[in-house]
């Protein structure tokens, strides 16, 4: 999460708002201290943003088109990408983590009870497992790793396979929101940014 994080300052940052070129003056300046030689200072240039101010040095790759808001778009989905693989493996590893007690309740989640195994699924572990329930457990862990996505439906329906019903409603009642303000923010951005505090919580609570 850090990394998508860092990717997304990072391309805020370069993000360039400065409309004119570099004066004059900015030029001869920056190019003394670099050692410019003055046949070149002329093609000096800049990009600036908030936070950064970027000098663009003579015959280098490097234009301002490269800093607009649309050339940086591949870097910030970059960001985006791993925002979604990191929220896909929270709800994985958390949902998993809530397999054990699922199994071991005295009624079966509405999902959990529906997991389709194979004859084949059900004869392995008859054959690796003296303790059945340890190898119903890595079948339904399996599953719910290929089920684990950062779409909110389906981070919902991952959940609701170990008990956990209705967990968006809940999420939203702890951010006292409305109905269904979550799941289209997150639909909105591709995946939330990150677990969202009351989703932490609602998940370790059970």
């Amino acid at each position: 999460m850090e990394d998508a994080r860092q990717l997304i300052e990072l391309t805020k940052a370069l993000t360039n708002r400065r409309k004119r070129r570099m004066r004059a003056e900015l030029r001869e300046a920056f190019g003394e201290a670099m050692s410019v030689p003055r046949r070149h200072r002329d093609e000096l240039d800049c990009v600036e943003s908030d936070q950064a101010f970027v000098v663009l040095k003579p015959e280098g790759s490097m234009t301002r088109e490269r800093f607009e808001a649309d050339a940086l778009r591949p870097l910030l989905r970059q960001g985006v990408v791993a925002i979604a693989a990191a929220v896909e493996t929270y709800v994985a590893d958390r949902a998993c983590g809530m397999v054990g007690p699922a199994l071991r309740g005295l009624q079966l989640p509405k999902r959990l009870r529906e997991m389709a195994i194979t004859l084949g699924d059900v004869k392995d572990v008859e054959a690796a497992y003296e303790r059945r329930n340890w190898g119903y457990r890595a079948i339904v862990e399996t599953t719910l790793r290929k089920q684990a996505s950062a779409a909110p439906n389906q981070v919902g329906i991952v959940f609701s396979t170990v008990g956990v019903d209705e967990l968006w409603k809940r999420v939203d009642a702890q951010r006292k929101v409305k109905k269904g303000n979550v799941p289209r923010r997150a639909l909105r951005t591709g995946g939330a940014s990150e677990p969202d505090r009351p989703l932490r919580r609602l998940v370790r609570a059970r």
